[in-house]
């Protein structure tokens, strides 16, 4: 028997009723033909659902018997709901006769099922789990929404954890949030004060806030207090005031405006310099415990210590190399030196230079060794004269005008003994041992030199600073002076005649300093007009002498190999101190700078040696020492420097 489906197929959703619950069943109407003919009779019928890939989704249903008349059939289908999720879905027909086991033949083609029974689906919309939202067209009414819904336009309470990845605006500054909030809080504002609970840590605070804990406040506006606590120590700009505190142990960081009263009798107080003073500022320390004190520096900070008058001298380093030194010059600030030897037996009578106050020496007219005697420097350090006493390599006065790197004879002579020169190196005086002075107005230069007084055993000459004042020493006899740049010379009516040695003299020519061998120091305040033997030191070999511009601060120097030695004095030569004591040391020459802190002195067959307390050392190596019932006054000038202002008892600058 031979099947075949007629082309006019019919699906017809069953009808309901009002009233009447509406199935998942549906009806089916076909035509069927047997051999071209319609068919006729009971038959099987096997339906199946397939997909659009042809897939069984649903069935078999089979109905049997099915009446079939003239072809005609009509059987009701129910597959369910669940297969219809609005996916495609076809129909698969097989049909074989009544009562036949052999197989169903099926039928061609599938047919497609349409919207009709595919209405099913809107039985179960309400409970629909799988249906799709693209099959959803149109808006659904709130009212038909779950209450779980969030709405905008109405007051909404989250009962769960929510988390929104997004921006979430509220406008409406009549919102208002309630509950507890987990987070960071990142970007909220407008919070109230009143709100907040617990303490706020230090680090959340504005660098605007003052802070108990902060060591330095700086408040741009005026401070308003009724009363203020402590010492005070670090306040400005308050008139008239300046604050003491007693300090027991040491102070590593000083307040400027303060003084530090140091009692501690068994360990010196240290007291460090202010890290970052203004200049202007004034630190003061005492010494009121048997142990003293110590002011340190910080990087890069110094003290002067030139007018620290006890410490001129203390301490003297050696430098270059054992020969026969016989005399030494200075610039006015220390830092050039010239120094010359003696010694005509050998190589080594030759003038030697230092440009870093005399740590480092070069050794100058090396072209024959000579019998140098005496050496005389502008207060710059680069015109410079110099005298060679004897010899068969051309005696006399010879001048530089390089700080020593080449040398001319100027005035060929023998037997000159001292020359001396005025600041800016123009003016020029030099002694002959039995003949006359000489002086030059055009610094030395060959033709200028002019013979003055009488012939005499002159051995010491000293100068002012603008080459007027002059005074020169006969050993063995009076000193002369003269006012008028040597045209003139009148011997002292207060000198003795004495083994006279050495002279120095203040730049304004009225401080005078001498030296003899075998008895006192005389000094006199009136230009030489008199002269006063000082009561200390005691009479002894002196050998040289050197002075400060002002005639304040003095060195005088031992000449006996004995016991040879140097003594200061800050006071103007009323009161000296012994600051060397070298065994066996003939010291031959001294020199000083302007403001007396660097003093140079050599001795014949030793070395050369300085001493300079210009200064501290700079950094933190530097300090001042001061023992018990000291005290010393410093104001910061800027540039890490400290000047004392004043100061009373022995310092030590180190």
């Amino acid at each position: 028997m031979k099947f075949r489906s007629i082309a006019a197929l019919v699906a017809v959703l069953f009808s309901s009723f009002a009233g009447r619950a509406q199935t998942t069943a549906f009806t089916y109407q076909g035509q069927l033909s047997s051999s071209s003919v319609p068919a006729n009779g009971l038959y099987d019928f096997r339906f199946r659902l397939l997909d659009v890939n042809s897939n069984i989704v649903a069935g078999p249903l089979t109905n049997s018997p099915a009446g079939v008349t003239n072809g005609a059939f009509i059987v009701t289908l129910n597959f369910g709901a669940t297969v219809f999720d609005g996916s495609d879905r076809w129909l698969e027909i097989a049909v074989r006769s009544n009562g036949n086991t052999s197989a169903y033949t099926v039928l061609a083609p599938l047919q497609q099922i349409t919207s009709t029974p595919y209405a099913i689906r809107a039985l179960n919309a309400a409970n629909a789990t799988s249906l799709q939202g693209t099959n959803i067209i149109g808006t659904i009414p709130a009212t038909n929404l779950p209450p779980n819904v969030a709405f905008l336009n109405s007051n909404q309470t989250f009962t769960a954890a929510n988390t929104f990845s997004g921006v979430v605006t509220a406008n409406n500054g009549a919102n208002a949030f309630s509950g507890a909030f987990a987070g960071n809080g990142g970007g909220l504002t407008s919070v109230p004060a009143t709100s907040l609970t617990g303490t706020l840590p230090d680090a959340r605070l504005s660098s605007n806030v003052a802070l108990q804990s902060n060591p330095a406040l700086s408040f741009a506006g005026s401070v308003t207090a009724t009363n203020f606590i402590g010492a005070g120590h670090g306040l400005t700009n308050v008139p008239g005031a300046f604050f003491w505190v007693t300090a027991t142990a040491n102070v590593p960081t000083s307040y400027p405006n303060v003084g530090y009263l140091c009692a501690n009798d068994t360990t010196p107080v240290t007291i460090t310099l202010p890290a970052s003073p203004s200049a202007g500022d004034v630190i003061k320390v005492a010494g009121a415990g048997g142990a003293g004190w110590i002011i340190a520096q910080n990087a890069g900070q110094t003290i002067l210590a030139g007018n620290l008058s006890d410490s001129i001298g203390q301490s003297w380093t050696p430098h270059d190399s054992i020969r026969a030194w016989s005399s030494v010059a200075s610039s006015a600030d220390g830092t050039k030196l010239v120094a010359m030897v003696g010694d005509t037996l050998s190589a080594s009578g030759y003038i030697y230079t230092s440009t870093d106050s005399g740590v480092t020496w070069t050794p100058r007219a090396t072209d024959h060794a000579r019998q140098w005697v005496s050496v005389a420097s502008s207060s710059d350090g680069t015109k410079l004269v110099a005298a060679n006493y004897a010899g068969s390599w051309s005696p006399g006065i010879y001048t530089s005008i390089n700080s020593g790197a080449s040398w001319t004879l100027q005035k060929s002579i023998s037997s000159c003994s001292a020359v001396a020169s005025s600041a800016d190196g123009t003016k020029l005086v030099a002694a002959i041992n039995n003949g006359q002075l000489y002086t030059s107005a055009n610094s030395g230069s060959a033709g200028s030199w002019t013979a003055r007084d009488s012939a005499r055993i002159w051995s010491a000459v000293a100068s002012s600073a603008d080459g007027t004042k002059l005074a020169a020493a006969v050993n063995g006899g009076q000193i002369y002076t003269s006012t008028n740049s040597g045209a003139n010379w009148a011997a002292s009516a207060g000198s003795q005649s004495l083994n006279w040695t050495a002279l120095a003299c203040s730049a304004d020519g009225s401080r005078l300093l001498a030296t003899a061998s075998g008895s006192q120091v005389y000094l006199s305040v009136d230009g030489g007009a008199t002269w006063t033997a000082t009561v200390q030191p005691a009479t002894g070999a002196w050998s040289c002498a050197a002075s400060s511009a002002d005639g304040s601060r003095l060195a005088i120097a031992y000449g006996d190999t004995t016991a040879g030695h140097v003594s200061t004095s800050s006071d103007s030569g009323a009161t000296w101190l012994q600051r060397t004591s070298t065994t066996n040391a003939a010291w031959s020459c001294l020199a000083s700078s302007a403001n007396g802190s660097k003093l140079a002195g050599a001795i014949n067959g030793g070395l050369i040696y300085t001493s300079s307390q210009g200064n501290t050392t700079t950094g933190t190596a530097g300090y001042l020492y001061g023992a018990q019932q000291s005290a010393i006054e410093l104001d910061y000038a800027g540039s890490g420097v400290f000047i004392p202002l004043s100061h009373e008892g022995t310092i030590r600058a180190y």
